[in-house]
C-alpha cells in the first residue's frame, strides 16, 4: 500500500496547528492525499484565521477551536497531536480505550517512510545551530552523490514533518531535529537514527531508563557523534551502545580555518557545534575545503544570544529562543567568556519544560546581579529556587515589555540585559519567535 493509498478516505482529527502554525503543511498534505481533517484547537479562531481560510480553500472538512470536545475524536480513525498537547492529554482518555491510534507527525513519518539515511540531532542545546550549519554541507555531499537527495526534518520550521511523504524517496538522507519530546516517542516505535548527533545529553523527562535508550535500536554499521563528555557518559549504562562512536571536540577543526562568525576556542559554544558538523561532514565523506566554505558562510540564527541595542551604554541580548535551563545556561557562560564582570540582568520566565536548573542557579552568583521574571507555569514552580540567593535582586513584570523597562531602569552604564526565558513559549507569548519580536520591538523604542 503505497503512502497516499493509506491516507485516502480516512478521518483524521488534528489535535493543534503548532505553536507557530507548524502543521499547517502536514494539514495540507493530508487533504490532497484524499483523507477527511478535521481539526481542534484551543486557540481561538481569531487567532487562527489566516491558517483557517488558507486549509479551507484546500478542502478542509472541520474545525473546531476554543475547546475540544471528546465525542467528536471517537469519530475518527487517526489522532495527530501537534507538540503543545501531550499524549496522556485528559481529553484524549476516552479516545485511548475505544483504541483509536494516537501519533505525532514523527511518529507517523517513520511508519511510512521508506528506507532512508537519517541524521538525528538531539540534546537540550544547540540543536537547531548544527542544523543550521550542517544542512548546506550535507546538500553538498547529496548534489555529488548520484541519485540521493537530502531533506531537513524540523518540527519548528512550518515546512511540515509528514508533507516531506510526498517527495522522499529509498536512499534519501534526512536531517532531523529531534526534540526532547520525541526521543521517547520514536524508541517506543524502536526508531534509532542511523547517525545519532548530540548536542548534550537528553535532558531528564525525554527518557524512562537512559538518556541514550534512543540508541537502542542501531546496528554495529551505525554511527554516535559527540563530545568526549557526552561519549564518556554513555559507558555509565548497562546497556553499551552498538554504534562506532566518533568523538569530537572544538580543536578538530584546522586552526588554519578563518570562521567569520565562529569565535576562536573557548569563546563560544559555536565552535563546538561546527565541530560537531565537520565530523558528521567527514564521515560523509565532504571533502573539508566544502566543509569550510560552508561554515565560513554560517550565520548565527535569530534569537540566539543575538546583539539587539546598546542604549546608553547598555547591552540588550536576544536569547529568546532558550526553552531550556541549559540554553540559558550556554548564554550566560558566553556572556561571562566575553566579559566576566557580575553585571548582567537577567529576563528569565516562562511555561513548564523538563530542564534540571540547578546547574543554571549554580552560575547566578558569578554573574548575575539582577533577574526579572515573567509570567508561566515554570516560573512559579522555579521562584523559590531562583528567591534564595540574598545578594541578588528579583523583580516580578507582567509582560516582556514590563520586563524591558525594569531592566532599563535599574541597570548601570556598561551593564548587559540578557532576554534567555529558559522555558517554553505558550499563552500569552504564543511562540519562541513572537516572544523575541515584542523583546527587541521594547528594545528599540527605548
Amino acid at each position: 500500500m503505497t503512502s497516499r493509498e493509506y491516507w485516502k478516505g480516512r478521518r483524521i482529527a488534528v489535535i493543534g496547528l503548532g505553536r507557530q502554525g507548524e502543521m499547517v503543511e502536514d494539514v495540507k498534505f493530508l487533504i490532497k492525499a484524499g483523507a477527511l481533517v478535521g481539526i481542534y484547537d484551543l486557540k481561538s479562531e481569531a487567532r487562527l484565521k489566516q491558517d483557517l481560510v488558507f486549509l479551507r480553500s484546500q478542502g478542509l472538512a472541520n474545525y473546531v477551536c476554543g475547546s475540544i470536545p471528546v465525542d467528536d475524536l471517537i469519530d475518527h480513525d487517526l489522532v495527530i497531536l501537534s507538540h503543545e498537547y501531550p499524549r496522556d492529554s485528559g481529553f484524549l482518555k476516552i479516545v485511548r480505550e475505544k483504541g483509536i491510534p494516537i501519533e505525532y507527525p514523527e511518529t507517523l513519518f517513520f511508519r511510512h517512510a521508506p528506507p532512508i539515511t537519517v541524521v538525528g540531532i538531539m540534546g537540550e542545546a544547540g540543536t537547531s545551530t548544527v542544523v543550521s550549519m550542517l544542512t548546506p554541507i550535507l546538500e553538498a555531499a547529496c548534489d555529488q552523490a548520484e541519485g540521493q537527495r537530502f531533506f531537513v526534518v524540523d518540527p519548528d520550521t512550518d515546512n511540515g514533518t509528514l508533507a516531506h511523504l510526498r517527495k522522499i524517496q529509498s536512499g534519501d538522507v534526512v536531517l532531523m531535529r529531534i526534540i526532547p519530546d520525541m526521543i521517547r516517542e520514536l524508541h517506543a516505535i524502536r526508531i534509532s537514527p542511523q547517525v545519532a548527533v548530540f548536542t548534550t545529553i537528553p535532558p531528564k523527562g525525554s527518557f524512562d531508563r537512559s538518556p541514550f535508550e534512543i540508541l537502542e535500536f542501531q546496528t554495529y554499521n551505525n554511527f554516535i557523534i559527540a563530545s568526549d563528555t557526552i561519549i564518556d557518559a554513555t559507558r555509565r549504562y548497562k546497556d553499551l551502545p552498538r554504534a562506532k562512536m566518533l568523538r569530537t571536540k572544538a580543536s578538530i577543526i584546522p586552526t588554519e580555518w578563518t570562521l567569520k562568525h565562529i569565535p576562536p576556542e573557548g569563546r563560544s559554544h559555536d565552535r563546538e557545534h561546527a565541530a560537531l558538523s565537520l565530523q558528521v561532514a567527514r564521515l560523509f565523506k565532504v571533502d573539508d575545503e566544502i566543509t569550510h566554505y560552508h561554515l565560513d558562510r554560517w550565520k548565527p540564527l535569530r534569537g540566539r544570544i543575538e546583539l539587539v541595542k546598546k542604549v546608553k551604554q547598555i547591552e540588550f541580548y536576544n536569547d529568546s529562543a532558550s526553552v531550556s535551563a541549559r540554553s540559558t545556561q550556554v548564554a550566560l557562560e558566553t556572556l561571562m567568556k566575553a566579559d566576566e564582570r557580575k553585571n548582567i540582568t537577567l529576563i528569565f520566565g516562562g511555561a513548564e519544560s523538563m530542564s534540571d536548573y540547578r546547574p543554571l542557579y549554580a552560575l547566578f552568583p558569578a554573574c548575575i546581579e539582577r533577574v526579572i521574571l515573567v509570567p508561566g507555569s515554570g516560573t512559579i514552580r522555579e521562584r523559590a529556587s531562583i528567591e534564595r540567593f540574598p545578594k541578588m535582586a528579583v523583580h516580578s513584570a507582567p509582560s516582556v515589555e514590563e520586563a524591558v523597562r525594569l531592566a532599563f531602569e535599574h541597570a548601570k552604564k556598561g551593564d548587559r540585559v540578557l532576554f534567555s526565558p529558559g522555558f517554553e513559549a505558550r499563552g500569552y507569548d504564543g511562540s519562541r519567535h513572537e516572544r523575541g519580536e515584542r523583546f527587541i520591538r521594547a528594545v528599540r523604542s527605548l
